[in-house]
């Protein structure tokens, strides 16, 4: 998996999860992340991706549905009736820094 595939990986669980965050314990903990990933914009995506690993090792459930996710070939849907707000909404920074590190396709 290359480091843009990772990142998306993340981003795609993060956006369309955010339940394993929540069943992981590691709400708590996105803040940090996202003041990380905020303050690493002249970083590399080898550097950014790395990070997401090494925050990830702490939730395993998390890094399984990433790489679940990398073998999909199918989009998922983003938001299915009744669900709860996205972590998005409260980690705006987040997916906005890591969206910049992903080619256009």
């Amino acid at each position: 998996m290359t480091d843009e595939q990772f990142i998306s990986g993340f981003l795609a669980v993060f956006e369309t999860k955010p339940e394993v965050f929540k069943q992981a314990g590691a709400v708590d903990d996105l803040a940090n992340l996202s003041n990380t990933i905020s303050q690493m914009a002249d970083k590399s995506n080898n550097e950014v991706a790395d990070t997401l690993g090494d925050w990830c090792a702490n939730y395993p459930k998390i890094t399984d549905e990433i790489n679940k996710i990398e073998r999909k070939l199918e989009p998922q849907p983003t938001k299915k009736e009744g669900q709860e707000p996205k972590l998005s909404n409260r980690y705006p920074q987040l997916p906005e820094n890591l969206k910049k590190r992903i080619p256009n396709s």
